[in-house]
């Protein structure tokens, strides 16, 4: 072997090995994934994709189906139609199904979703092998894998959402101002044009930035390096696309997206008509003066939308049902034990994990909020409570669980505790599809 080859391959570092094999890892776990089907809501997103894959801009509305397409997010669903239109030009067209095309991309934007928690915990902690760690957590949690093998716009949010928190992190880490302000813009704008959900986050990350700038606007460094202003651009253009969206959406609709009877014959738009024999819209002076049979705020959390989030992120609840109870409930111990260690441990003396925390507890009680009004409104029959709807801040959680349980001390307890939350999730993630695949899983298998 030629001796300076040799040595640039020790010079490798070992925590990028390390990384590629870890990459490896979810790779094949995503595309094992990929042949199962149940993942939430299907059916429409791939309905959307195939329209997009039919034009180059925005496709036309069809009159006799419920999905519409007019005023909705459309990202996730352009770069699907884009992707398989150039397939089709390279290839004969057959070969591959578009499905198994728009899973693969799916598994594309998770493995960038785990190179950036890993990058994410990498600014919080300063150490490459713990950030490895919140990588390895995300990689074996067992909703967000499943969700990364299906068609699904709920992929790229996840990827911009933590792509743009890592950026904001590197701000108030004193790094390039502008290159990292355009590079939240050009994030937070991709996971709204995906899916209007993304939007609260926008506005969490957007206080976030603006508190960071008025308190250090004296010392910030401007630099308009001609990289900086390629990222200022593409950040002008995207800004363009979401005004007129979401801009269009209020003047036209007076709401962020119009509903479906805003843009078709109500006769079409009956899909969860079943839903609202028990709905009752949610008025305050009502809930306080007349109805004395709810369960209250922190009752229904503490006992129902708790246990809820911890069954469907470390287990599956979707069109298909799978919940490790066991493997969920240590999962569980393991985040509690996480949080005690962080306000014990920490002291809070660190900006960068207190910016997180507060990120976190900012979007988790506002989907809590959102999820409880929904209970009130539907009678508690429980639709649309499920974990998936906090994906977008699960590398942040995993993210501070590394960061706390390296706070540990002494260093016995800290080493014990590692090694049981690795051998929890190893056995939770993969070994979990592997030991149950025969019960479980091989009765989702599809075939392309």
């Amino acid at each position: 072997m030629n001796k300076n080859k040799y040595y640039k391959f020790t010079k490798i570092p070992l925590n990028d090995i390390l990384l590629g094999l870890l990459i490896t890892y979810f790779v094949v776990f995503g595309l094992l994934m990929v042949h199962t089907s149940g993942q939430p809501d299907q059916g429409s997103h791939y309905y959307f994709s195939q329209r997009f894959s039919e034009t180059w801009g925005i496709p036309d509305e069809e009159p006799n189906t419920s999905f519409t397409v007019t005023g909705q997010p459309y990202l996730y669903y352009w770069i699907n139609g884009a992707v398989y239109k150039i397939y089709k030009l390279i290839f004969p067209p057959g070969q591959i199904k578009s499905a198994l095309i728009f899973r693969l991309i799916s598994v594309f934007y998770a493995v960038w979703t785990v190179i950036y928690t890993y990058k994410l915990t990498l600014k919080i902690t300063g150490n490459p092998y713990a950030s490895l760690l919140s990588a390895f957590f995300l990689s074996n949690t067992l909703m967000f894998v499943f969700v990364s093998g299906g068609i699904s716009y709920d992929n790229l949010m996840n990827l911009a959402a933590v792509a743009a928190i890592y950026h904001l992190v590197k701000i108030y880490n004193k790094d390039d101002f502008i290159k990292n302000t355009a590079l939240i813009g050009i994030w937070v704008i991709v996971g709204s044009l995906a899916k209007d959900q993304h939007l609260l986050l926008s506005l969490i990350i957007f206080i976030a930035w603006l508190t960071f700038t008025i308190r250090n606007v004296r010392k910030l460094n401007f630099s308009f390096e001609k990289k900086n202003i390629v990222f200022i651009v593409l950040f002008f253009l995207l800004l363009i696309l979401f005004l007129s969206l979401y801009g269009r959406n209020f003047l036209v609709y007076g709401r962020i997206t119009p509903s479906c009877n805003q843009v078709k014959n109500s006769e079409l738009c009956r899909t969860y008509d079943y839903r609202y024999e028990f709905y009752e819209p949610f008025n305050l002076q009502r809930i306080l003066f007349v109805r004395d049979d709810l369960s209250n705020p922190f009752n229904y959390a503490i006992t129902f939308w708790i246990p809820k989030m911890f069954e469907s992120i470390w287990g599956i609840l979707s069109h298909v049902t799978f919940v490790p109870r066991l493997s969920v409930s240590l999962h569980g111990i393991l985040v509690f034990w996480a949080f005690v260690c962080f306000f014990y441990y920490s002291k809070l003396k660190e900006p960068l994990a207190v910016l997180l925390i507060i990120i976190l507890f900012a979007y988790c009680s506002y989907v809590f909020l959102w999820n409880y009004k929904t209970e009130v409104e539907f009678s508690f029959q429980h639709f649309v409570i499920t974990g998936r709807y906090l994906q977008p801040i699960l590398s942040i959680l995993l993210t501070l669980m590394t960061y706390s349980y390296l706070k540990i001390r002494p260093a016995l307890l800290k080493r014990m505790t590692i090694a049981l939350a690795i051998i929890i999730y190893c056995f939770g993630g993969l070994g979990m599809f592997i030991s149950r695949y025969a019960e479980v899983f091989a009765h989702w298998r599809i075939y392309f």
